[in-house]
């Protein structure tokens, strides 16, 4: 057993009762969701509207591209898997939409550049962004090969820079939204998520800022925090030599469906929030993670990622 001093038994009841009344806010806005963006609504905001999405071929990408093209927007797909990409433009063209297949490596930002420029030539106008294009890596940093760590920063955060700095000229035309991808390990310390969490909080601070300085051209910019999410990447992971794991790590926490993860980026975008977090109650734990020193997150999340569990 260990001790608590008086202050740190007064700063976690406070943090509790905080909590508490975060929670109570918290089901107000799930209500004010459920009641204020309604299934037309979202249809009708959407049409007509180009939007490009990268990592488009699988995951969340997929499941958002196919999301919209039903409420009507044109997609323009883009992703290094030029076959997955057609079998979405298929599954797109056969409910009656429209998309656009766009082969691009994130990481090579000529081809970013001729994605975006691909949509804009297709539609007319590039009025959403969506970064999804991701690379996942679970492995302690002491054995993490630097090849590899280097290639997790280049497809997760230049991925999203290169496609942001092309896409932003015809966004701040349309006044429309730019999406970012990050995690709930972009949003605090995990251990064996240190190169993938840098990824995610360099994509958070990125976003933070570019929002503020074109909040004057009525450009919305937005971060999705999802949890451990079902998606293929998640058969992916790598480990510290940059290649999947053999056996992937087990989950420490539930794994959240990937619908459920598109509902809460398309609030996003409705209601032009600039963060949205899955799953929602994560918003309270990470306030009183703050207020308790972090003590009660650490203590829980290093015996939930031992280091056997996560270095080869």
């Amino acid at each position: 057993m260990f001790s608590r001093s008086p202050w740190a038994s007064a700063a976690l009841r406070l943090a509790l009762a905080q909590g508490e009344r975060l929670n109570a806010l918290l089901r107000l806005r799930i209500i004010d969701f459920a009641i204020a963006v309604p299934y037309h609504f979202s249809m009708e905001l959407f049409r007509d509207k180009a939007i490009l999405i990268t990592g488009a071929s699988s995951g969340i990408g997929k499941e958002t591209a196919l999301r919209l093209a039903s409420y009507g927007a044109r997609l323009g797909l883009a992703s290094r898997n030029r076959d997955a990409l057609e079998e979405v433009r298929a599954a797109i063209v056969k409910i009656g939409g429209q998309a656009v297949v766009l082969p691009t490596d994130v990481t090579v930002a000529d081809q970013v550049r001729d994605a975006v420029d691909g949509t804009v030539q297709a539609f007319g106008k590039l009025d959403i962004l969506i970064s999804s294009a991701g690379l996942s890596m679970r492995a302690y940093f002491e054995c993490s090969q630097l090849d590899a760590m280097e290639r997790v920063m280049r497809v997760n955060f230049f991925g999203t820079l290169y496609a942001t700095h092309f896409a932003l000229p015809h966004i701040i035309k349309t006044k429309g939204s730019m999406v970012g991808l990050s995690s709930m390990t972009g949003q605090r310390g995990i251990p064996s998520y240190s190169i993938y969490g840098a990824s995610k909080f360099a994509v958070q601070g990125f976003y933070d800022a570019l929002r503020l300085e074109v909040a004057r051209h009525g450009v919305h910019v937005g971060v999705l925090a999802p949890a451990f999410v079902d998606t293929p990447l998640r058969d992916n992971v790598l480990g510290p030599d940059g290649k999947p794991w053999d056996v992937q790590p087990p989950p420490p926490f539930r794994i959240w469906p990937v619908a459920k993860c598109v509902d809460y980026l398309v609030h996003l975008i409705v209601k032009r929030k600039r963060k949205a977090l899955l799953p929602r109650f994560t918003g309270p734990l990470l306030v009183i993670d703050e207020m308790t020193g972090r003590w009660i997150g650490d203590r829980i999340v290093k015996r939930r990622f031992p280091p056997e569990e996560n270095m080869k």
